[in-house]
């Protein structure tokens, strides 16, 4: 009689097998909506830092996106709100966040190289260890000299700015890159 019980129970009382059927299937979404959950936040925290960044490089005109098919060439990584990066390597990328108002600016500084009468010839030359000025009106706010491979990078409050000695004018916006090419002379390639 005892094995009986819970079936005459339930077959007398239908809402109560509707009720613990319900509760059931509840539970069970909840619990479904609970993995979901986890793994996309997981997925979301599992990029790499590397991922999140933007590459550039320059091409002897501008600057495009992606890194350069040749190795050892150097590129800028770019984010939102840090400082960006010139590497030849993503896995060496430091993260350093902007301080509060501030932009950044990233640049290369160039001799335009062109074809002469012996041989068609186009590209450029980076200018390393060049002082490149910037001013803010008539007022220069400070000195960045170009790496070894003719780039710069500064952090600037922001406001609008100009830069080298072309007096390049950039704009500078909170938590924001600007990519500015310095064409600092060109030769002709003979």
């Amino acid at each position: 009689m005892l094995s009986a019980f819970p079936f005459m129970f339930f077959a007398s009382h239908p809402i109560s097998i509707q009720v613990i059927h319900m509760h059931g299937l509840r539970r069970l979404a909840l619990v479904a909506l609970t993995v979901a959950l986890t793994a996309l936040t997981a997925h979301g925290f599992a990029k790499r830092p590397s991922e999140l960044w933007s590459y550039l490089h320059f091409d002897g005109k501008g600057f495009v996106a992606g890194k350069p098919g040749e190795p050892f060439v150097p590129f800028v990584a770019v984010r939102p709100g840090f400082r960006p990066v010139v590497e030849t390597n993503e896995e060496r990328i430091r993260e350093v966040a902007l301080t509060e108002g501030t932009g950044a600016i990233a640049g290369i500084c160039f001799v335009q190289s062109y074809g002469g009468k012996l041989r068609p010839a186009a590209g450029y030359h980076a200018v390393p260890l060049l002082a490149v000025p910037v001013a803010a009106g008539d007022r220069l706010v400070t000195t960045v000299e170009t790496d070894g491979n003719g780039f710069f990078v500064t952090v600037l409050p922001v406001g609008t700015y100009r830069i080298g000695n072309q007096g390049v004018e950039v704009k500078v916006e909170v938590g924001a890159t600007k990519l500015v090419p310095l064409r600092v002379g060109k030769r002709m390639v003979d």
